[in-house]
């Protein structure tokens, strides 16, 4: 399902601390990526289905955010069908191998105005540590926060390096090996807690 399986809780910089809660606003949310081909275009696509979680931990400064997402690749969309079942195919995605894209942060900093969670991507078999740097868009701390927030992010990475290099597909031969992910979720407001409110459970794994 699209949508925040934990709500955003947000800290505020009183001594008793407060949050709100965010639902994730599906029909202006997506996750996007796109690939170069035969070196002078590329092919965009999205994906439906996908969750996100984050938690804001007990530090104003979010030192201790914990994130969490993962992302069907069986909902691939490219606005072809026989292009979206060759994608979930063994000879592409493997879908029925590998299902999902799974992102568990292990540190969350700020930077300025941008924000960086390293941790580790799952995607087709294979797990790697990256750094993810993302956006906040929006007043999201003290006594009123604004009723929306966005979140964007965008990863870059070489698709060689998930196991993903198709040597014995042909069709591949023209498809880049750099892909970019551009995901950007807009969260609305639904209600305030108190931050002693234990933390919502990460969706279970299949």
């Amino acid at each position: 399902m699209r949508n925040l399986a934990a709500l955003v809780a947000i800290l505020g910089i009183s001594s008793a601390l407060s949050a709100a809660e965010y639902d994730l606003v599906a029909e202006q949310s997506n996750i996007h990526f796109s690939v170069p081909v035969m070196a002078v275009s590329k092919v965009t696509g999205k994906f439906m289905n996908y969750d996100v979680e984050l938690q804001a931990g007990n530090k104003p400064d979010f030192s201790r955010a914990k994130a969490m997402a993962w992302i069907e690749i069986a909902s691939v969309d490219t606005g072809s069908d026989s292009w979206d079942a060759k994608l979930r195919a063994p000879a592409w995605f493997d879908a029925a191998k590998y299902p999902k894209i799974r992102f568990e942060s292990t540190r969350v900093r700020r930077l300025g105005d941008r924000w960086e969670a390293d941790g580790r991507l799952t995607m087709h078999g294979v797990t790697k540590d990256i750094t993810l740097p993302f956006e906040f868009h929006g007043h999201f701390d003290g006594p009123h926060p604004d009723e929306h927030i966005g979140i964007h992010a965008t990863l870059k990475f070489d698709r060689r390096d998930y196991g993903m290099a198709w040597a014995d597909n042909a069709e591949a031969k023209a498809v880049g090996h750099m892909v970019t992910v551009d995901i950007a979720l807009l969260a609305k407001r639904v209600a305030s807690a108190v931050a002693t409110r234990p933390p919502t459970r990460p969706p279970k794994a299949n």
